[in-house]
């Protein structure tokens, strides 16, 4: 059996209808993931501060805000790969969430295996730029080398 592209993933599940919320956590954990689920904006603020997560799914609506604010609110660290989802369609909403730092975007009802299709994308797009980032910097000491280390140091601060 192949493993799961969701294998050792730490999730934050954002979603207020407790019977979805459930049913997603149990298929993301037998993926593998290791999700947190909450049901509000406060409650995702609050396990943010404490944990860091590696992906999120975030429900567009919930009881006190939008989970899109989070995004703008640049609360969840860059490394972080957010998917939005909702049950209102539309081109407007997927644009808004791309434009506020989403990786990708559903329409409730969705397949659950196509969250495992766009995190497994959105994991290798992030291993992809931490390799292009890793061989910028290695570039950087070969362009430099050591004896200009120094001045490297003193026009980078």
């Amino acid at each position: 059996m192949a493993k799961s592209p969701l294998a050792g993933l730490n999730l934050l599940l954002i979603e207020d209808d407790v019977l979805l919320r459930k049913r997603l956590a149990g298929f993301l954990e037998k993926e593998g993931a290791e999700v947190t689920p909450v049901a509000s904006v406060a409650a995702a603020r609050n396990v943010i501060e404490a944990m860091s997560f590696e992906a999120a799914l975030v429900d567009v609506n919930l009881p006190d805000g939008r989970g899109i604010d989070l995004l703008r609110e640049r609360v969840f660290p860059p490394t972080t790969s957010v998917i939005v989802m909702t049950a209102e369609g539309g081109v407007a909403g997927a644009v808004e969430a791309v434009r506020a730092g989403a990786a990708d975007y559903l329409v409730k009802p969705f397949d659950p295996a196509e969250i495992t299709a766009r995190f497994a994308q959105a994991r290798r797009l992030r291993q992809v730029k931490r390799a292009d980032e890793f061989r910028r910097g290695q570039e950087d000491d070969l362009v430099f080398g050591p004896s200009l280390m120094g001045v490297r140091e003193q026009l980078t601060k």
